[in-house]
């Protein structure tokens, strides 16, 4: 039995990037934690609104957890960091916070969890997320400085042919490429709990429905820490 930690910058990230893997991990008795560095405030309310742009944040908490109970995660934490809105088609933002407090906030947990393995954004931030590659490199200087030693992974590694090249950091390249095929039916009920956010998933991948664009294959690199 693992200690598996998944850190991500906004709720959805991980569902999105590994819900399967993550079900894959608690079907073979793994311990999985999920540390959010943000609530998500700065993302969409839904088309039509299903809650009001002051209570997103707390509306998308309660998203995260029904998420999070479909998957058979351990635990969930939230950073105290705002992720600051950002208009439809407008340009993306990270958190105003300083590398040190956000580094120290994620430190933290690395060491009250005790992971043997993390999962985070990849380098590229995926599709380019200020916020994606902060927590990325942020992640890597908490893990640093905490002197301890868990495997660490990348989600949206390079891979080709893929479904979604386009939510692929093209820096990483991929050492595991995994058919979620078998964790699918977790994998979607956890998606389909992020409800305000599922006319953006439809807007940004074209799909006919949500189902269609949940990806079955998920990749990751090992980053070898020195």
């Amino acid at each position: 039995m693992a200690n598996v930690l998944v850190i991500s910058a906004h709720p959805d990230d991980e569902t999105m990037a590994m819900g399967g893997t993550i079900a894959m991990h608690v079907q073979q008795g793994d311990l999985v934690y999920l540390v959010e560095t943000t609530r998500g405030e700065g993302g969409e309310v839904g088309e039509p609104p299903l809650t009001s742009r002051a209570q997103l944040g707390p509306f998308r908490e309660g998203e995260l957890r029904e998420a999070a109970r479909a998957l058979g995660v351990t635990g969930l934490v939230f950073l105290p960091f705002v992720d600051p809105h950002m208009e439809i088609g407008g340009t993306a933002q990270q958190v105003d916070a300083t590398p040190e407090a956000f580094t120290a906030a994620i430190r933290a947990e690395i060491e009250r969890l005790q992971p043997d393995i993390i999962y985070t954004h990849g380098s590229n931030g995926e599709y380019g997320h200020p916020q994606h590659v902060f927590t990325h490199e942020s992640v890597r200087r908490a893990l640093a400085e905490s002197g301890l030693r868990p495997e660490l992974y990348t989600w949206g590694a390079w891979y080709e042919p893929a479904e979604r090249p386009d939510m692929l950091n093209k820096n990483d390249i991929a050492q595991t490429v995994r058919d979620v095929t078998p964790w699918f039916a977790q994998k979607l009920a956890a998606v389909m709990a992020h409800r305000t956010q599922h006319t953006m998933f439809l807007r940004n991948s074209g799909a006919a429905s949500v189902a269609d664009m949940v990806s079955k294959t998920e990749s990751f690199k090992r980053v070898l820490e020195e």
